[in-house]
């Protein structure tokens, strides 16, 4: 068995159209995986552990499981409040094949699916994209999206705070003579006339501003499902990679019309029935594009890391 840290999977310097392409092949194979019901074990109004069980197509071999923990006292001792670890057996004999920080794979499967809607759904003429929420998701997120706009010419508008705009706009410095940059200080400023809008906001205590602001056409993507729950109820389409966990939405049956991101990809349904539909795309955090990145990555660090006894099982049948 291998174990594989955070550390290893940033030293191999994985190029990022990588991980995008990561995420093309493991949805448009969605239905050949098994996905259990995520399982949340609440332990305090703040912490939590998630368990979330997938078993990958027979010819990838794999099972596994990947848990994700919240831990407010961990943070006040210097650690993260967040952390998460991915674990891989073989599909044919259930033996544990690796350990992986399961962090890292998180932020870059969650930027990929977030781009990956874009790139699948976007309005016919995109001149204006807002962005909020510009930490470690929100910069990947800037990082997919900047590449795959490399021959556009568009406006992007960051939403001030603390230094996260600023940071952004010196990580990118003149790379991208395409793109104009604008900071803005207020959500109506933000939401007017874009015509997509990334929010990465972890946190939202209301709504941004009133769905009035947002233009026709608009494409919403909310990374962490939060801002927008009064445009749920007036939005053309809301769009959803997991009906079941939308079900539990404050207004879902309010909803005018909801459709599966899958129906979208697959081409089996178009996004919009017009070009002035507006339009919410929720994607929420389906563990096979994890376990795929997991998978992945093993194929390509494994070889590089020592194996690790964890022969813990008895020899042969035993009666106690």
């Amino acid at each position: 068995m291998k174990i594989i840290s955070f550390d290893d999977i940033v030293e191999a310097k994985i190029d990022i159209a990588d991980y995008y392409q990561w995420i093309e092949e493991v949805l448009l194979r969605r239905n050949d995986y098994l996905l259990p019901t995520k399982t949340h074990i609440a332990l305090n109004e703040t912490d939590y552990v998630n368990v979330m069980p997938c078993a990958m197509p027979v010819d990838d071999d794999v099972v596994g499981v990947k848990i994700i923990t919240r831990n407010k006292a961990r943070h006040q001792d210097g650690g993260a409040t967040m952390d998460s670890q991915i674990f891989l057996y073989s599909r044919s004999k259930c033996e544990p094949i690796a350990i992986l920080d399961g962090n890292y794979i998180t932020t870059m499967r969650t930027a990929a699916v977030a781009v990956h809607t874009f790139c699948h759904m976007r309005p016919k003429q995109v001149e204006t994209i807002a962005m909020l929420g510009l930490g470690n998701i929100g910069t990947v997120i800037a990082d997919m999206l900047l590449d795959k706009l490399k021959d556009d010419r568009v406006t992007i508008k960051l939403y001030q705070y603390k230094d996260h705009a600023e940071r952004l706009l010196q990580r990118y410095g003149d790379k991208y003579p395409n793109i104009t940059f604008k900071i803005c200080d207020n959500y109506a400023d933000l939401m007017r006339d874009s015509d997509v809008v990334f929010s990465s906001v972890s946190y939202a205590g209301e709504d941004f501003c009133s769905p009035d602001i947002y233009k026709e056409g608009v494409l919403v993507i909310p990374v962490h499902l939060r801002g927008f729950m009064e445009c749920d109820k007036v939005f053309d389409n809301i769009i959803v990679s997991d009906l079941e966990r939308a079900k539990n939405f404050q207004y879902f049956n309010q909803m005018k019309k909801v459709t599966l991101t899958d129906d979208i990809l697959l081409g089996k349904t178009p996004a919009r029935a017009s070009d002035k539909d507006r339009i919410i795309v929720y994607n929420l955090g389906l563990a096979i594009t994890d376990m795929y990145y997991a998978k992945k990555l093993y194929d390509k660090i494994g070889e590089t890391k020592a194996d690790i006894n964890l022969d813990l099982a008895p020899k042969k049948d035993f009666y106690v």
